[in-house]
């Protein structure tokens, strides 16, 4: 059995064992990088989601975009035909002018 001091204060039982200061700092780094994994682990999910609500939000933005074109289409075809009811009415109102005027002229 071998056993010797280490210049950190700690006691080594045997060649193989680190000594204890060490021993405490790779067991501290352990486990920093098994937090450090379960931090990227959350941050990735946290990205995910917020992937998941921008998709959302943007085709819910298309949609919204896609209805107003269709209100300002269905628009345009209505004052389009009340324009056509117009000139059909002033149109109406010039033939049965000329047939007033036909029918006194004769």
């Amino acid at each position: 059995s071998y056993t010797a001091y280490t210049a950190g204060g700690g006691l080594m039982q045997t060649l193989d064992d680190p000594p204890p200061p060490l021993a405490a700092d790779v067991a501290m780094n352990i486990m920093q990088a098994k937090l450090a994994a379960e931090n990227l682990c959350v941050a990735s999910s946290n990205i995910l989601d917020l992937i998941r609500t921008l998709r959302l939000s943007a085709l819910l933005m298309d949609e919204e975009a896609i209805r107003a074109e269709e209100k300002e289409e269905a628009l345009k075809v209505c004052e389009m035909g009340l324009q056509a009811e117009e000139e059909c009415a002033a149109l109406e109102a010039k033939l049965i002018e000329l047939r007033n005027n036909e029918s006194l002229g004769r």
